[in-house]
């Protein structure tokens, strides 16, 4: 995945500088953004920039771009309200931008030519020329400044999508440097405090990297046994503890975590601190019991990936909190 992204990262800089500096073509542009999209796994830009080289056909509903639709509407090639769009491709526009300077420039030659003549023309003859001439230059500047403005207006709706996407690629660098933190703590903690819990690390990683819905589950159930080691390293089971409210609450074997709010409350926490790591823990544990209990009845769990992924995240983040405090102490 590294490597992926530091190609996305680096074709994000060439397409850059190739928009804002250079004169490329837009089909060089169109294929590098092309291959973006797809180093990317963006499924939407990867159909709008395929649109954008291929040209659009006469019923289409922009609302199937996704994420990409205010691509298409801030270059103008769609007007929602009106209900109308531009059908060529960004080939064909810019062929046309082109086509209409080479018009008006070439227009500009044969006017100095026909004012060379005008002492050979009756003056009624003349001034009619000159009139429909002045109209046709006109209308070549007119079509000129047109294409040329929707050919920039739709290069920089490119210009947007490639900048939106290095700015997340340099988001999710951010949030992978302070997540490596985070495991570099949670591994030491789990080496000192419960080495067994490796071993469910690593049925984690398998099971989420197999995808499928059981293994999914099975992630979400290893999370759990995870939390319950923790729990057994740090306060391991007996009958009741009295919390910081003073009520008593089991502290058995399967209460893991009741038994890691005492090991928090043992601790030097705030008072906030404290209330916010209990409300956390308890947004986790509820999830993942509802998973194992249903795992343990044999019925069915429809676990998506994305759900899997950010309970392990979270499992992560708050073993990170535990690590955290447990350090503080």
């Amino acid at each position: 995945m590294s490597k992926r992204i530091d190609e996305a990262r680096k074709v994000c800089g060439s397409l850059l500088d190739e928009l804002e500096h250079s004169s490329s073509n837009i089909d060089s542009i169109l294929m590098k953004s092309k291959r973006l999209a797809r180093l990317m796994r963006d499924t939407d830009a990867q159909t709008w920039l395929d649109l954008e080289t291929r040209g659009y056909p006469k019923s289409f509903d922009f609302k199937s771009l996704g994420n990409c639709l205010k691509y298409a509407v801030s270059s103008g090639r769609a007007n929602m309200q009106a209900a109308t769009y531009y059908t060529q491709s960004l080939s064909t526009l810019e062929a046309n931008a082109e086509s209409d300077g080479i018009l008006m420039n070439s227009f500009k030659l044969s006017t100095e030519s026909t004012t060379k003549v005008n002492d050979f023309l009756e003056q009624r003859a003349t001034e009619a020329l000159l009139t429909t001439q002045h109209n046709l230059k006109l209308q070549y500047k007119t079509n000129y400044a047109n294409s040329k403005s929707l050919l920039s207006s739709m290069k920089s709706a490119i210009h947007s999508y490639v900048t939106d996407t290095y700015l997340a690629i340099e988001l999710g660098d951010i949030a992978q440097d302070i997540f490596e933190s985070a495991r570099e703590q949670v591994d030491a903690f789990i080496r000192s405090n419960c080495p067994k819990g490796a071993e469910k690390v690593l049925a984690i990683n398998e099971r989420m990297q197999d995808g499928t819905a059981e293994s999914l589950s099975g992630a979400l159930t290893s999370c759990r046994r995870l939390l319950m080691d923790v729990a057994d390293s740090v306060f391991p089971a007996q009958e009741e503890w009295k919390d910081r409210q003073g009520k008593v609450r089991i502290v058995g074997t399967e209460q893991y975590k009741n038994r890691l709010l005492a090991y928090l409350s043992e601790l030097s926490t705030s008072k906030g601190s404290f209330a916010l790591l209990e409300s956390e823990l308890e947004h986790l544990a509820s999830r993942l019991d509802v998973v194992y209990e249903k795992t343990c009845k044999g019925v069915h769990v429809d676990v998506t990936i994305e759900e899997a992924r950010l309970t392990v995240i979270h499992t992560y983040l708050f073993l990170g909190e535990l690590a955290t405090f447990g350090k503080k102490s």
